[in-house]
C-alpha cells in the first residue's frame, strides 16, 4: 500500500497537486443574517482510490489527530495483546477512543493498568477537563478534580504502555518517535494511508504523542481501505467500534451517535482541530476525511452529517434520528439561543 509518487514528506497547510481554494462548509447565523462563515476541505474517496466527492482541495495536507486512534492500535492487535492480558471488548474500543470520560472509560482504562501491571503515573497523556459536560458537572457536585485517566486520549496512551509491556520495550519513553513501538505505529499509519514513512509529516500531538500529516485524501482512502480490508485486524477494529459506540466517545457525541443510529454500518472518529473521519461498511465502502480550515470543532458535525447525507451514505430516516446535529445552537450567557450553526452544503 503506497503511492510512489509521495516520496517527499509533506507539510502541513501545503498541496499535493493542484491547489484549489477552501470550500465553504457551514454558516454561523444571528438574527436572521449570516455572520460567520467557516470554511474547509473534505474528500470522500474509495479504497481503489478513485475521489468520488470533494469540496475544496481533496489533497490539502493536514494533521489526522485523533482521527489515527485505529491505526496506532494495530501493532497491538497484531501482537494479540487484548489476548494475552485478557482485555474485555469495552477495553479494547477505549483504546481508540476520544473518550467524554465517563466513569465507564475511566473504569475501563484503569481496568487495563491494572492487567498489565501499571498505573496511572505511568501515562504521560496529561490532564485536562473532561469532554463530557456531564461529566464535568458530576465531578464538581462532588468536589473532584479531574486526573489522567479523564484525558480522553488515556486509552490510547494504556495501549501503547500494554504493547511496550508485551514486548518487554522500556515505558519511560514510550512516546519518544524513535521508540521502537512509536516505529512501529509510523509504519502501520504509512501502510494503510498508502504512502511512504518518510512522507509523513510529524509533530507532537495535544496527548505528547506523535502525530501524522498526510493529504486528506490519504486519511479518507485510510478509512476506505480499512473497512474494505480481510485482514482479521482490520476486520476487528471495525467491528470493535461498531459494536461499542459508546466507548469511543460518549453521550452527546457525534462519533458514538452516528454509530447508534446506522447500526455500526458507519464507523467515525474525530479529531481535534476541525477533523473527522468517517468509514461507510455498507453497500459502497468509502471513507470520508473532513477538515474545517478554522481548526473550530462547532460546525463539523453537520458538515459531515450533510455530506454523507448528501451521497446517499445516511438514509432519510436516520438523517432524521441525528437532526440534532443538522442545526447546533449557540447561546449566550443566560442560555438565551441566539443564533445556530448549519452546513452550507
Amino acid at each position: 500500500m503506497t503511492d510512489e509518487g509521495l516520496s517527499n514528506t509533506v507539510a502541513p497547510g501545503s498541496h499535493n497537486g493542484v491547489k484549489a481554494s477552501p470550500a465553504l462548509l457551514a454558516n454561523v447565523t444571528r438574527g436572521g443574517g449570516v455572520e460567520s462563515q467557516h470554511f474547509g476541505h473534505a474528500a470522500v474517496v474509495d479504497a481503489e482510490g478513485r475521489i468520488l466527492f470533494a469540496l475544496g482541495d481533496p489533497r490539502f495536507v493536514t494533521y489526522i489527530r485523533s482521527a489515527a486512534k485505529p491505526f496506532q492500535a494495530m501493532p497491538l492487535f497484531d501482537d494479540a495483546v487484548p489476548e494475552i492480558f485478557g482485555f474485555r471488548d469495552d477495553e479494547v474500543a477505549v483504546i481508540m477512543s476520544s473518550h467524554n470520560g465517563e466513569p465507564k472509560h475511566v473504569d475501563a482504562v484503569a481496568s487495563i493498568l491494572r492487567k498489565i501491571g501499571r498505573t496511572p503515573q505511568d501515562l504521560q497523556c496529561g490532564i485536562h477537563p473532561p469532554l463530557g459536560a456531564a461529566v464535568i458537572q458530576d465531578l464538581r457536585r462532588r468536589g473532584e478534580i479531574p486526573n489522567v485517566l479523564h484525558n480522553n486520549c488515556s486509552g490510547k496512551h494504556a495501549g501503547m504502555l500494554a504493547a511496550c509491556v508485551n514486548r518487554g520495550w522500556p515505558v519511560e519513553n514510550y512516546l519518544d518517535l524513535n521508540h521502537p513501538h512509536q516505529q512501529r505505529i509510523l509504519q502501520a499509519i504509512a501502510r494503510w494511508a498508502w504512502m511512504p514513512a518518510n512522507g509523513i509529516g510529524l509533530g507532537i500531538d495535544g496527548c505528547s504523542a506523535p502525530v501524522f500529516a498526510m493529504p486528506l485524501f490519504n486519511m479518507a482512502r485510510m478509512y476506505a481501505t480499512l473497512v474494505s480490508s480481510e485482514e482479521a485486524v482490520a476486520q476487528r477494529i471495525v467491528k470493535t467500534m461498531a459494536a461499542a459506540p459508546d466507548m469511543i466517545a460518549g453521550e452527546e457525541r457525534f462519533d458514538t451517535d452516528l454509530m447508534r443510529v446506522t447500526n455500526g454500518r458507519l464507523i467515525a472518529k474525530i479529531g481535534a482541530e476541525g477533523i473527522q473521519c468517517v468509514g461507510v461498511t455498507g453497500g459502497q465502502r468509502v471513507g470520508l476525511a473532513l477538515k474545517l480550515s478554522d481548526g473550530s470543532h462547532r460546525a463539523v458535525s453537520a458538515v459531515a452529517l450533510a455530506i454523507l447525507h448528501k451521497l446517499g451514505l445516511v438514509a432519510d430516516a436516520e438523517n432524521e434520528q441525528l437532526a440534532v446535529y443538522h442545526r447546533t445552537p449557540i447561546r449566550n450567557h443566560r442560555h438565551i439561543e441566539t443564533g445556530f450553526v448549519e452546513a452550507a452544503i
